[in-house]
């Protein structure tokens, strides 16, 4: 009898012990489906891709004459807005704080000229989409420069890049090909490396072709070498977690390719004159 009696016991506390484990484990299953991505669903609702990008990169993004941003990727940009049916609406942001932005949730998506090494090396916490855009790292010398007509004359000389930017990640990796420069100064802006060049302080300046034969288009002062260092993605970056949103963004490019729009879109602003 007694033994019936602890058989039960035993009976009694094995099935409550399922059930209590059974109850708990039900609000974790219900909390893991409530972490959703609302990613794309804020865009639509709210019907404004906000997307934030540093104006002082021509051709890829600057202002114009009428304090407009245009170039590259705010036309692209706003190709996707439109055939994802909501407007568009450009941030204004340092290059040093897009990132912080988007984590802030300032933009939704950054689209400027940025590779996705560039947006790693501040944090591993961002989505990507595939590269949009491929970009070469190119050299700038003074047009009287006879001295530098390759990578391998940059042994002995001083150059400069940008900060933070795959033309510096490039200039860096010379070394690696046994180009040792005497010297790599690092700047906050590509015109102040520039204004460096002018002004005869520095040999020469690694950055992206685009950026380098806007620059050569419109001052004859300076000249590009046609020997890149190496070339880079360009990417659409968001927040972590925007899976859908950057999904999105990959099939209205895609889209965009099929059209034609995004080839009118290069040759309207990245095509060599």
């Amino acid at each position: 009898m007694k033994r019936n009696k602890l058989f039960l016991i035993v009976l009694v506390v094995a099935l409550l012990t399922f059930a209590l484990s059974a109850c708990s484990s039900t609000p974790k299953k219900e909390a893991d489906k409530s972490v959703s991505d609302e990613s794309l669903k804020n865009v639509t609702d709210s019907k404004v891709l906000r997307v934030g990008m540093c104006p002082e990169y021509p051709p890829f993004e600057s202002i114009n004459q009428k304090n407009e941003i245009v170039g590259f990727d705010p036309s692209l940009a706003s190709a996707i807005a439109d055939k994802m049916g909501v407007t568009v609406k450009f941030v204004n942001t340092p290059w040093e704080g897009l990132i912080t932005g988007l984590n802030n949730g300032d933009f939704d998506v950054i689209m400027s000229a940025m590779s996705p090494e560039e947006a790693t090396a501040a944090t591993k916490a961002v989505e990507l989409s595939e590269n949009y855009y491929t970009l070469a790292d190119v050299i700038v010398v003074r047009s009287d420069n006879k001295d530098i007509n390759s990578k391998e004359n940059l042994a002995g000389k001083i150059v400069g890049v940008q900060d933070a930017c795959s033309a510096a990640q490039a200039a860096e990796g010379l070394a690696e090909m046994n180009i040792k420069v005497a010297k790599l100064n690092h700047y906050n802006r590509n015109a102040e490396a520039y204004a460096e060049l002018a002004n005869g302080r520095i040999d020469a300046i690694v950055v992206s072709a685009s950026y380098a034969n806007e620059q050569a288009k419109n001052n004859p002062e300076f000249k590009v070498i046609n020997d890149p260092i190496h070339e880079v993605g360009i990417a659409v970056v968001a927040k972590q977690g925007s899976v859908a949103l950057i999904d999105k963004f990959e099939e209205v490019i895609k889209q965009l390719k099929s059209d034609g729009t995004y080839d009118s879109i290069v040759l309207e602003w990245l095509a060599a004159e």
